[in-house]
Protein backbone atom coordinates (compact mmCIF):
# COMPACT_ATOMS: atom_id res chain seq x y z
CA UNK A 1 0.00 0.00 0.00
CA UNK A 2 2.83 2.39 0.89
CA UNK A 3 4.66 1.62 -2.35
CA UNK A 4 1.44 2.16 -4.32
CA UNK A 5 1.03 5.57 -2.68
CA UNK A 6 4.65 6.45 -3.46
CA UNK A 7 4.09 5.45 -7.09
CA UNK A 8 1.10 7.79 -7.35
CA UNK A 9 3.08 10.63 -5.77
CA UNK A 10 5.99 10.07 -8.16
CA UNK A 11 3.74 9.87 -11.23
CA UNK A 12 2.25 13.23 -10.34
CA UNK A 13 5.65 14.81 -9.62
CA UNK A 14 4.76 15.60 -6.01
CA UNK A 15 7.83 14.17 -4.28
CA UNK A 16 9.60 17.44 -3.54
CA UNK A 17 6.33 19.20 -2.81
CA UNK A 18 5.42 16.68 -0.12
CA UNK A 19 8.93 16.85 1.30
CA UNK A 20 8.54 20.62 1.71
CA UNK A 21 5.04 20.17 3.13
CA UNK A 22 6.27 17.83 5.85
CA UNK A 23 9.16 20.16 6.63
CA UNK A 24 6.63 22.96 7.16
CA UNK A 25 4.36 20.64 9.14
CA UNK A 26 7.26 19.98 11.51
CA UNK A 27 7.18 23.63 12.51
CA UNK A 28 3.38 23.67 12.72
CA UNK A 29 3.50 20.60 14.97
CA UNK A 30 6.03 22.04 17.42
CA UNK A 31 4.29 25.44 17.37
CA UNK A 32 0.97 23.81 18.25
CA UNK A 33 2.55 21.49 20.82
CA UNK A 34 4.19 24.41 22.64
CA UNK A 35 1.05 26.52 22.51
CA UNK A 36 -0.89 23.73 24.22
CA UNK A 37 1.90 22.78 26.61
CA UNK A 38 2.99 26.24 27.80
CA UNK A 39 0.33 26.42 30.50
CA UNK A 40 1.89 23.41 32.22
CA UNK A 41 5.06 25.46 32.72
CA UNK A 42 3.31 28.75 33.54
CA UNK A 43 4.62 30.36 30.36
CA UNK A 44 2.27 32.94 28.78
CA UNK A 45 1.05 31.98 25.32
CA UNK A 46 2.54 35.03 23.63
CA UNK A 47 5.93 34.26 25.13
CA UNK A 48 5.58 30.65 23.98
CA UNK A 49 4.93 31.92 20.44
CA UNK A 50 7.96 34.23 20.46
CA UNK A 51 10.19 31.59 22.07
CA UNK A 52 9.20 28.95 19.51
CA UNK A 53 9.64 31.19 16.46
CA UNK A 54 12.93 32.70 17.65
CA UNK A 55 14.62 29.47 18.76
CA UNK A 56 13.34 27.54 15.73
CA UNK A 57 14.63 30.19 13.32
CA UNK A 58 18.05 30.42 14.98
CA UNK A 59 18.34 26.63 15.10
CA UNK A 60 17.46 26.18 11.42
CA UNK A 61 19.97 28.84 10.38
CA UNK A 62 22.64 27.16 12.49
CA UNK A 63 21.70 23.78 10.99
CA UNK A 64 22.23 25.19 7.49
CA UNK A 65 25.52 26.77 8.54
CA UNK A 66 26.85 23.51 9.99
CA UNK A 67 25.86 21.71 6.78
CA UNK A 68 27.71 24.37 4.77
CA UNK A 69 30.85 23.91 6.89
CA UNK A 70 30.63 20.10 6.76
CA UNK A 71 30.48 20.23 2.95
CA UNK A 72 33.54 22.38 2.51
CA UNK A 73 31.71 25.73 2.28
CA UNK A 74 30.31 24.69 -1.10
CA UNK A 75 26.68 23.75 -0.48
CA UNK A 76 24.15 25.71 1.60
CA UNK A 77 21.18 23.99 3.19
CA UNK A 78 20.59 20.41 4.22
CA UNK A 79 17.98 19.52 6.83
CA UNK A 80 20.20 17.37 9.05
CA UNK A 81 18.56 18.23 12.35
CA UNK A 82 20.76 15.78 14.24
CA UNK A 83 23.57 18.35 14.00
CA UNK A 84 21.81 20.85 16.27
CA UNK A 85 20.44 18.83 19.18
CA UNK A 86 23.17 19.91 21.58
CA UNK A 87 23.07 23.53 20.36
CA UNK A 88 19.41 24.43 20.89
CA UNK A 89 19.81 25.37 24.60
CA UNK A 90 22.50 27.85 23.49
CA UNK A 91 19.93 29.68 21.35
CA UNK A 92 17.27 29.32 24.03
CA UNK A 93 19.30 31.17 26.67
CA UNK A 94 19.35 34.67 25.06
CA UNK A 95 15.69 34.38 24.06
CA UNK A 96 14.82 33.51 27.68
CA UNK A 97 16.76 36.53 28.89
CA UNK A 98 14.91 38.74 26.42
CA UNK A 99 11.51 37.37 27.48
CA UNK A 100 12.46 37.25 31.18
CA UNK A 101 11.82 33.52 31.42
CA UNK A 102 13.67 31.05 33.62
CA UNK A 103 16.25 29.27 31.46
CA UNK A 104 16.08 25.92 33.30
CA UNK A 105 12.29 25.93 33.04
CA UNK A 106 12.55 26.60 29.31
CA UNK A 107 15.00 23.70 28.89
CA UNK A 108 12.34 21.43 30.38
CA UNK A 109 9.71 23.05 28.18
CA UNK A 110 11.64 22.62 24.92
CA UNK A 111 12.95 19.12 25.70
CA UNK A 112 10.41 17.26 23.48
CA UNK A 113 10.43 19.92 20.74
CA UNK A 114 13.25 18.68 18.52
CA UNK A 115 11.75 15.19 18.48
CA UNK A 116 8.34 16.65 17.59
CA UNK A 117 9.89 18.42 14.60
CA UNK A 118 11.95 15.41 13.56
CA UNK A 119 9.08 12.95 14.00
CA UNK A 120 6.88 14.91 11.61
CA UNK A 121 9.35 16.46 9.15
CA UNK A 122 11.37 13.27 8.63
CA UNK A 123 8.34 11.57 7.10
CA UNK A 124 8.84 13.84 4.11
CA UNK A 125 12.13 12.07 3.39
CA UNK A 126 10.12 9.02 2.34
CA UNK A 127 8.77 11.00 -0.61
CA UNK A 128 12.00 12.83 -1.47
CA UNK A 129 13.98 9.59 -1.37
CA UNK A 130 16.69 11.05 0.89
CA UNK A 131 18.06 9.66 4.18
CA UNK A 132 17.30 6.18 2.82
CA UNK A 133 18.38 2.77 4.04
CA UNK A 134 20.22 0.05 2.20
CA UNK A 135 18.63 -1.78 -0.72
CA UNK A 136 16.05 -4.26 0.55
CA UNK A 137 13.54 -6.26 -1.50
CA UNK A 138 10.87 -5.91 1.20
CA UNK A 139 11.39 -2.21 1.78
CA UNK A 140 9.75 0.94 0.43
CA UNK A 141 10.24 2.16 -3.11
CA UNK A 142 12.74 4.97 -3.51
CA UNK A 143 11.91 6.98 -6.63
CA UNK A 144 15.31 8.72 -6.63
CA UNK A 145 17.16 5.40 -6.75
CA UNK A 146 14.69 3.24 -8.64
CA UNK A 147 14.69 0.37 -6.14
CA UNK A 148 13.34 -0.55 -2.70
CA UNK A 149 15.24 0.41 0.44
CA UNK A 150 15.05 -0.40 4.13
CA UNK A 151 12.39 1.92 5.66
CA UNK A 152 14.71 3.70 8.06
CA UNK A 153 12.97 7.08 7.60
CA UNK A 154 9.60 6.06 9.15
CA UNK A 155 11.42 4.04 11.82
CA UNK A 156 13.41 7.12 12.84
CA UNK A 157 10.28 9.29 12.76
CA UNK A 158 8.28 6.90 14.93
CA UNK A 159 11.18 6.61 17.38
CA UNK A 160 11.35 10.39 17.70
CA UNK A 161 7.61 10.60 18.42
CA UNK A 162 7.90 7.82 21.01
CA UNK A 163 10.62 9.86 22.73
CA UNK A 164 8.18 12.80 22.81
CA UNK A 165 5.57 10.59 24.47
CA UNK A 166 8.12 9.34 27.01
CA UNK A 167 9.54 12.77 27.92
CA UNK A 168 6.18 14.51 28.12
CA UNK A 169 4.61 11.56 29.95
CA UNK A 170 7.39 11.66 32.54
CA UNK A 171 6.88 15.40 32.99
CA UNK A 172 3.15 14.90 33.43
CA UNK A 173 3.65 12.15 36.04
CA UNK A 174 5.83 14.61 37.98
CA UNK A 175 3.10 17.24 37.64
CA UNK A 176 5.60 19.24 35.53
CA UNK A 177 7.89 19.75 38.50
CA UNK A 178 11.32 20.88 37.30
CA UNK A 179 14.20 18.49 37.88
CA UNK A 180 16.46 19.50 34.99
CA UNK A 181 16.57 15.99 33.53
CA UNK A 182 14.21 16.23 30.57
CA UNK A 183 16.64 17.69 28.03
CA UNK A 184 19.56 15.36 28.85
CA UNK A 185 17.17 12.41 28.76
CA UNK A 186 16.03 13.47 25.30
CA UNK A 187 19.63 13.81 24.14
CA UNK A 188 20.43 10.32 25.39
CA UNK A 189 17.38 8.65 23.91
CA UNK A 190 17.62 10.35 20.55
CA UNK A 191 21.41 10.41 20.31
CA UNK A 192 22.04 6.74 21.03
CA UNK A 193 19.09 5.48 18.97
CA UNK A 194 20.08 7.65 16.00
CA UNK A 195 23.69 6.48 16.30
CA UNK A 196 22.49 2.88 15.89
CA UNK A 197 20.07 3.76 13.08
CA UNK A 198 22.89 5.35 11.09
CA UNK A 199 24.28 1.85 10.50
CA UNK A 200 21.08 1.05 8.57
CA UNK A 201 21.40 4.11 6.34
CA UNK A 202 23.13 3.93 2.99
CA UNK A 203 25.22 7.07 3.35
CA UNK A 204 28.89 7.97 3.24
CA UNK A 205 30.86 6.35 6.05
CA UNK A 206 33.98 7.79 7.62
CA UNK A 207 35.40 4.72 9.36
CA UNK A 208 34.16 1.37 10.74
CA UNK A 209 30.78 1.95 9.11
CA UNK A 210 30.32 5.16 11.10
CA UNK A 211 29.01 8.25 9.30
CA UNK A 212 29.48 11.91 10.15
CA UNK A 213 25.90 12.17 11.37
CA UNK A 214 26.46 9.11 13.56
CA UNK A 215 29.26 10.99 15.27
CA UNK A 216 26.96 13.98 15.85
CA UNK A 217 24.34 11.63 17.31
CA UNK A 218 26.88 9.90 19.55
CA UNK A 219 28.15 13.26 20.83
CA UNK A 220 24.54 14.23 21.63
CA UNK A 221 24.09 11.00 23.57
CA UNK A 222 27.35 11.46 25.48
CA UNK A 223 26.61 15.11 26.29
CA UNK A 224 23.18 14.02 27.50
CA UNK A 225 24.72 11.31 29.70
CA UNK A 226 27.21 13.70 31.32
CA UNK A 227 24.48 16.33 31.74
CA UNK A 228 22.09 13.77 33.25
CA UNK A 229 24.63 12.36 35.72
CA UNK A 230 25.71 15.87 36.79
CA UNK A 231 22.17 17.17 37.37
CA UNK A 232 21.13 13.92 39.08
CA UNK A 233 24.05 14.34 41.52
CA UNK A 234 23.18 17.99 42.14
CA UNK A 235 19.56 17.05 42.86
CA UNK A 236 20.68 14.29 45.22
CA UNK A 237 22.92 16.68 47.14
CA UNK A 238 20.15 19.26 47.41
CA UNK A 239 17.78 16.60 48.72
CA UNK A 240 20.37 15.37 51.22
CA UNK A 241 20.99 18.96 52.37
CA UNK A 242 17.26 19.53 52.95
CA UNK A 243 17.08 16.28 54.88
CA UNK A 244 19.93 17.30 57.21
CA UNK A 245 18.41 20.73 57.82
CA UNK A 246 15.05 19.14 58.61
CA UNK A 247 16.64 16.84 61.21
CA UNK A 248 18.41 19.75 62.90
Amino acid sequence: MVNHLLEIVTNHGLNQVLYNVFFALGFVAVFTFNLLNCKNFDIPKWKSVVLTIAVYTLSVLWMFFLYWVAHGFKDWGGNNIVRIFIWVPVFTWPVCKLLKLDFLKCCEFIAPCLCVVHGVAHLGCIFAGCCHGYAWDYGIMNHALGYKTFPIQPIEAITALLIVVFIWGRQKRMNFKLDGLSYPLMLMLFGYSRFLYEFARDNEKMFLGISGLAIHALIAGLVGSIWYITVKDINRRKLSGKGRRART
